[in-house]
Formats: structure tokens, C-alpha cells, sequence
């Protein structure tokens, strides 16, 4: 749960952190365990939802800027989005 309510410029620097640790990670460049680690965090005290995580993935999967092939991306994408799923649901990882 959230702790306090986070201030706006610390929700968006979490929102920039979760995006820039999902893009590393669909990039081969950090871990899954790494990423779930700060997705799990920025949901549990930064005031990030699972949808706005899951609109971060989305929005990766279709930027062209994002250096490897689309179907990569899914690929990578597909454990990520089930984690954040279980987050959804009141989960965390097994």
C-alpha cells in the first residue's frame, strides 16, 4: 500500500524511473527480478498503479525508438505485464 500520499514531482520521477527501468530491461541491459523489484516499489510507495505500468510497457512495445525488433519487445514484455498483473490482483511474485 501506499505509505503517504506522494507529491506530484515524486510520482512522475517514479513514472520516469519505472520507464527507464523497463526499457533497459526490454534492451537485455537489467534483470527481471531487478525491474519487478522497482515496478513493486513505485507501486507499494511512489503512487504508481499497475495500469500506469502497464501503459508504460504498451507505450515501449510501439516506440520506434526503443532499438530492437518489435517482436522482441513482445517477447520480453510478456513475464513483465504477468507480473504486474499479480501486482493488479494483489499479488507479488512467487
Amino acid at each position: 500500500m501506499v505509505r503517504s500520499n506522494p507529491s506530484t514531482f515524486t510520482r512522475d520521477w517514479a513514472l520516469r524511473w519505472v520507464r527507464g527501468s523497463v526499457e533497459s530491461y526490454l534492451l537485455g541491459r537489467t534483470g527481471l527480478a531487478v525491474v519487478e523489484g522497482r515496478v513493486r516499489r513505485a507501486v507499494e510507495s511512489y503512487g504508481v498503479s499497475p495500469g500506469d505500468v502497464e501503459a508504460i510497457v504498451s507505450s515501449l512495445l510501439v516506440d520506434p525508438l526503443v532499438g530492437i525488433p518489435r517482436e522482441l519487445r513482445e517477447e520480453r514484455a510478456r513475464p513483465l505485464l504477468d507480473f504486474v498483473k499479480r501486482l493488479e490482483g494483489g499479488g507479488g511474485s512467487g
